[in-house]
């Protein structure tokens, strides 16, 4: 944002020191020097973030490829798992790291290093310094991956660093006085991600070595080292999967009296508005960043305009102020225009700080909403709905793992820019009302005249509109439009052909305001990816909202709670028939033989039991196995047979088994 630095520079000589110095803090945003340059930073982290990238990978082991060199190692280490839940916050407040050099990024370009060469190289510059930024901040991600001490350690120790950046660079000594606890506001929600790594690694280190665990890696998210599948109950996966086999609670009563109307209105209003929480649902690890670096991206940016339009209009005041000192040498009309001057000045600063206040407010809200939609979204996916997205048969795979990619850059990108543009069509809304309002006397009769045309035409258009749905409901249709059949044809089609030339002139207008409905409409909606501003059948071209369906449907695959918890039993099992046969193995080594013995007769005893069992209820089985025993006895097998069978015969005294089992089938 050295855009809006610039512009604090212009009014640094024009600030004003209250003396106070217990309150204040001396800072501005542009004109210094910052203690830690960021090119020089970004380069000399490379070195440090090099070799913790080579010390993870030699603490990792190999999984497919070379196992035999090296006892398997390096391994590939890679910086998040996109598609677990585990270690959301840890991710997010990292990310909320980069909003800073995030926007940046979408509103400065700015590059890891100097460059003043061709212009045409500058896109090449660009993806060289993307993949610094990425470098430099890969072991901290990658550390918090690993879950191993060393992981956990320079995770850490990367943390402090950038942490210590953070706060040379915000806190520098500078020409301008602003109060500390605005600028203190103005950077909270990024200091305290990075007060959050700060302290929540160091205790993550200890605890890894003070209590190592040795995880099993469940499909599932949590994990209990005594009960696997006490793990797959307690995850959230778990949980998910339990209230599918719950019947749902059923719909409430509608609202009968006034008052019960009243109060079910304003609990439908307070959940639209407000984040309602699901249990047995978890956010994923990229949501969670992605909203995080959202909402600092928007804090940030609105402080900086709010601090430039703050000294803009301080110093247009001032100078309006020292012109009124010469009151004495202007004339009428100047003192007038003058005046004038001052009233628009003082609406206009009102109009500005309006706007950026409202615009903050509807994305903050839309972040909630965002959220609330990305879960209702997953969970129809879940059940294989679809309707509010592209299909996933419409588009390859390798497009919606492209999709996926692109996701969560796309998405902070259109936040930002968003942002600005519900700002400067705010901006310009709220200022023709304000030159309206301050103007009033000198266009009052024109605006008059505009309103007097053009009230016929408006009071028209709603008559008609309102006549037609009348007539609709009470006239053409059978019982009053609870059924689509038609009543009064002749009438119906008398009107239809007058009404023909209205709708010509009433369409001009409708026209008019479907296109301020799509201008209101698609810059509302810019930032969210979640809708898209094209019609259905050209959303494949909203990129947007393309990127946004591939990153649904991946997360819905690979992610589905059934599949989690299904895969994660079948994962417990083998564990846990492996435990015992391992268990059983050291048993025998260690067991004298009384109890060996004691261990067989049970074993024989308990297969005895739910022999009998089995045999008892099922008659047909018990007899086939009665023939098999004979067989091997060498006993009489049509003796054993009628006593079974009353109604069977035999015309001989000797019959084959085969015989037999062929005439049990039959009965």
């Amino acid at each position: 944002m050295a855009f809006i630095e610039d512009l604090l520079s212009v009014f640094q000589e024009f600030s004003e020191d209250d003396g106070n110095s217990n309150f204040t803090y001396t800072i501005v945003y542009g004109g210094c020097s910052k203690v830690i340059p960021h090119q020089e930073f970004r380069l000399y982290l490379l070195i440090p973030a090099a070799i913790s990238t080579v010390l993870l990978a030699f603490s990792t082991r190999r999984t497919k490829q070379k196992l035999h060199l090296l006892n398997g190692r390096p391994g590939l280490i890679f910086p998040m798992d996109v598609m677990k839940r585990s270690h959301r916050f840890s991710y997010a407040a990292a990310f909320g790291t980069l909003a800073h050099l995030c926007s940046n990024i979408v509103f400065d370009a700015k590059y890891a290093f100097h460059y003043n060469g061709p212009t045409y190289l500058k896109v090449l510059i660009a993806l060289v310094s993307m993949l610094i930024y990425g470098m430099g901040y890969f072991p901290l991600f990658a550390g918090i991956t690993t879950e191993s001490p060393l992981g956990y350690l320079v995770a850490t120790l990367f943390s402090w660093v950038f942490t210590a950046e953070f706060f040379a660079n915000s806190f520098c000594t500078q020409k301008m006085n602003i109060s500390y606890l605005i600028l203190i506001i103005g950077v909270l929600p990024e200091m305290l991600c990075y007060l959050y790594l700060t302290f929540s690694l160091p205790v993550r280190f200890v605890l890894s070595i003070a209590k190592p665990e040795k995880k099993t890696k469940l499909a599932v998210d949590f994990e209990s080292s005594e009960d696997l599948y006490e793990s797959v109950r307690k995850s959230y996966q778990g949980i998910h999967v339990a209230k599918l086999f719950k019947r749902p609670p059923p719909p409430p009563p509608p609202p009968e009296g006034a008052k019960e109307k009243l109060i079910f209105l304003l609990k439908n209003l307070t959940g639209m508005v407000f984040y309602k929480r699901t249990k047995g649902f978890r956010y994923s690890t990229r949501i969670m960043s992605v909203i995080a670096i959202g909402f600092i991206l928007l804090c940030e940016v609105t402080f900086l305009l709010f601090i430039v339009f703050y000294q803009a209009f301080e110093y247009a005041e001032k100078i309006l102020n020292t012109l009124k000192v010469a009151e004495d040498f202007l004339t009428t009309t100047d003192r007038k225009a003058l005046d004038m001057f001052l009233f628009l000045g003082t609406a206009l600063r009102g109009c500005f700080l309006t706007s950026l206040m409202v615009a903050y407010t509807i994305n903050v809200v839309f972040l909630l909403h965002y959220m609330t939609s990305y879960r209702n979204n997953l969970l129809l996916l879940y059940k294989g709905k679809n309707e509010h997205l592209i299909p996933m048969t419409e588009k390859s795979n390798a497009s919606l793992i492209v999709g996926s990619m692109r996701y969560a850059g796309y998405q902070v990108g259109y936040i930002g820019w968003g942002f600005f543009i519900q700002f400067l069509l705010l901006l310009t809304f709220s200022v023709v009302i304000a030159t309206i309002v301050t103007l009033w006397d000198v266009i009052k009769d024109l605006i008059l005249q505009q309103i007097m045309i053009l009230w016929p035409v408006l009071i028209t258009s709603l008559v008609l509109n309102i006549l037609q749905l009348v007539l609709s409901k009470f006239l053409f249709l059978q019982e009053n439009g609870d059924i689509l059949a038609m009543d009064n044809r002749r009438l119906f089609f008398i009107f239809t052909y007058f009404m023909f030339f209205y709708n010509i002139f009433i369409g001009i207008f409708s026209c008019l305001m479907r296109i301020i409905k799509a201008i209101i409409l698609g810059a509302l909606f810019l930032p969210r990816l979640d809708h898209s501003t094209l019609p259905k059948k050209f959303q494949r071209m909203d990129p947007g909202f393309d990127a946004y369906c591939g990153f649904m449907h991946v997360e819905s695959i690979h992610t589905n709670p059934v599949a989690m918890v299904f895969i994660s039993i079948l994962q417990a099992e083998s564990l846990t028939a492996l435990k015992r046969k391992e268990k059983k193995i050291l048993n025998i080594v260690l067991r004298d033989e009384y109890q060996e013995m004691l261990a067989k007769k049970r074993r024989k005893a308990r297969w005895k039991w739910l022999l009998a069992y089995t045999l008892v209820n099922n008659p047909e089985i018990s007899l086939q196995r009665r023939l098999v025993l004979a067989k091997e006895r060498n006993e009489n097998i049509k003796e054993i047979f009628f006593s079974h069978s009353s109604s069977f015969t035999v015309k001989s005294t000797k019959l084959d088994l085969e015989d037999v089992i062929i005439q049990s089938e039959r009965l």
